[in-house]
């Protein structure tokens, strides 16, 4: 299973507007989590900010659908 860190809009965390590469001070970046790659939320965030995929060089892992 491959999580993922990241930043949501608000704290009903349904929408992502930000990744992490580790978890953040949370008084600097309100409303984060740990997605795993399989989460709807994490493809519709993916999809939206690299819609021809991540580059390679940047370690963003692509959504998955088995969990990892």
């Amino acid at each position: 299973m491959t999580t993922v860190n990241v930043q949501f809009s608000d704290n009903t965390e349904t929408t992502v507007i930000s990744f992490f590469g580790g978890p953040q001070d949370a008084d600097v970046f309100p409303n984060q989590g740990a997605l795993d790659t399989s989460d709807p939320r994490w493809e519709t965030y993916y999809k939206t900010a690299y819609p021809n995929g991540a580059p390679s060089f940047c370690n963003i892992p692509a959504p998955s659908k088995d969990g990892g």
